[in-house]
């Protein structure tokens, strides 16, 4: 596994947040995560990436929906119930989540995973496959629920 920075989609980066917990990077269509070794991955560092992310769109107009990926290059756990805690903003803002992890613990932690995610789901083994499943679906949303969600951050 090999982080994008090393990746011929290096040059696609729009910004790169770096968080305590890992390093965000924000493509046009897609918001890729790699979090750091060692950390437990929950509702509350999901929602800072949602907010950063957001925020960054919206300041250079290209708010839309767009596909999370967590490309999981180091071993960190994710609590999965986190899912539901933020359904109601994940499903304004995000299409899908997909999970590129090749070992056979991260496998079955996706399929965990899966069972709590709130939008379309898919666990890959490469970063560019990742990448063609997020060109499948739409990027646009109702202005009218962001506005709400935002109202009752």
């Amino acid at each position: 596994m090999t982080s994008i920075e090393n990746t011929r989609f290096k040059a696609d980066i729009l910004y790169t947040m770096e968080l305590p917990f890992g390093k965000i990077f924000l493509l046009e269509d897609v918001i890729v995560s790699e979090i750091n070794d060692g950390v437990l991955f929950t509702a509350v560092e999901a929602k800072k990436v949602i907010t950063f992310a957001v925020a960054y769109y919206e300041k250079i107009n290209k708010a839309k929906k767009r596909v999370y990926i967590a490309n999981r290059i180091n071993k960190y756990s994710v609590n999965p119930i986190g899912w539901i805690k933020l359904k109601d903003v994940i499903s304004i803002y995000l299409n899908a989540y997909c999970v590129v992890d090749d070992s056979s613990n991260g496998i079955m932690s996706a399929i965990l995973e899966s069972k709590f995610v709130p939008i379309n789901f898919k666990s890959v083994s490469s970063f560019e496959e990742a990448l063609m499943w997020s060109k499948t679906f739409d990027s646009s949303f109702d202005e009218r629920e962001t506005k709400l969600i935002k109202k009752s951050s």
